[in-house]
């Protein structure tokens, strides 16, 4: 089976290429081969390669950034969506795509399930819900995977870096009342690997198991690294300022992901994995 993942230099890209590659022929592009906001350049190039299945990982996914540049968000996640979408209907393609948890307001009071009614607040959250509607709306054979707050080697995100901050006795600002649910980027990538596995179509949300606040995360990685909790301090994300709001509550249910049979592990475990083999 061809696989090929847009987006593949990126923490989630980088994941499904090493782990998918030990089974699949993985084409793993980056802008240069495959500019997503380029439909006939990205036509061209997709359409020599045949693929079974496209990952659909890039995107511009810096949400203060999407909420001060809105045109560049809107192109490159709806539009460049739009244009992989096309391409699969073209080349008949199964499409996977990552979507975030962030397609959801917060207001609710426990885990998001497949089938809550999406009102993003943040411009990152819109764009990608068009994205969303593209994709279900134009293809039969498609999977749109929701996920949260990702997390993994070489990723540049904040959840990524926080451990070498910590690491480094820089003393960080960590809020108590953003909660949602870490996703170790190997374990959507495992999870991923799953689905195309079961031949799966529609939305599912994949994460660890558990949820937090960006403090309890910082006080788990304090504790696998034996450092002192001073290096971390309480604060309330209106404390911030943020260019973009962000969901007060977005944690995602994974009872479809366990229904078919894939367990995620606790965030946790996840962590303590993530640092055994960054340090």
């Amino acid at each position: 089976m061809k696989i090929l993942i847009t987006g593949g230099k990126g923490l989630v890209g980088s994941h499904l290429t090493k782990i998918l590659s030990e089974k699949y022929n993985v084409i793993s592009t980056g802008r240069e081969e495959v500019d997503i906001v380029n439909y006939e350049k990205s036509l061209d190039f997709i359409k020599n390669i045949k693929p079974e299945v496209i990952i659909h990982c890039a995107a511009f996914s810096n949400v203060d950034g999407c909420e001060v540049e809105q045109e560049k968000a809107y192109k490159v996640n709806s539009i460049g969506t739009l244009n992989i979408s096309k391409i699969c209907q073209e080349v008949k393609s199964k499409l996977i795509y990552i979507s975030t948890d962030f397609v959801f307001n917060g207001e609710k009071k426990k885990p998001y399930s497949e089938i809550d009614i999406p009102q993003p607040i943040n411009h990152y959250g819109k764009t990608k819900l068009i994205g969303e509607y593209y994709v279900s709306h134009l293809l039969n054979d498609f999977v749109i995977v929701r996920s949260s707050r990702i997390f993994g080697k070489s990723g540049k995100n904040f959840g990524s870096k926080l451990p070498t901050l910590l690491k480094n006795d820089q003393k960080v600002k960590l809020t108590t009342d953003i909660i949602n649910s870490p996703t170790y980027a190997f374990e959507l990538a495992k999870a991923i690997e799953f689905l195309i596995k079961q031949n799966y179509k529609g939305i599912i949300n994949i994460c660890n198991e558990g949820e937090c606040s960006w403090y309890e995360f910082g006080k788990e990685v304090i504790k696998i690294l034996k450092k002192k909790e001073r290096m971390i301090e309480k604060i309330k994300f209106s404390q911030f300022e943020y260019k973009a709001k962000r969901p007060k509550y977005s944690t995602l249910d994974v009872s479809l992901l366990k229904t078919l049979g894939y367990y995620p592990v606790s965030w946790q475990l996840s962590l303590r994995k993530f640092l055994s083999d960054q340090f």
